[in-house]
């Protein structure tokens, strides 16, 4: 995932919302529950990992989010700041 998605995930947990991501390696998919400089804290299976955003995917909508198109036009997504 590049920097962009990894800020948009970022805001979504920040904001309260559950966010689930996939390990792009193994095909594990696990929940959000913090972060660290370049990885993420997941909870899999009752145990926690720690992944590097480079082999993850966002899972949260069941489809992925292009967060640099969200950025491009806000106005046009809905918002909290609404």
């Amino acid at each position: 995932m590049n920097r962009t998605d990894f800020q948009g995930i970022r805001q979504l947990f920040d904001d309260g919302n559950m966010v689930w991501v996939e390990n792009r390696l193994n095909q594990v998919k696990g929940r959000v529950i913090g972060f660290e400089p370049d990885m993420i804290e997941v909870e899999v299976d009752k145990h926690c990992e720690r992944w590097d955003i480079n082999i993850c995917s966002e899972m949260t909508h069941g489809f992925r989010v292009k967060y640099d198109e969200v950025l491009k036009h806000p106005h046009e997504f809905d918002s909290h700041l609404d």
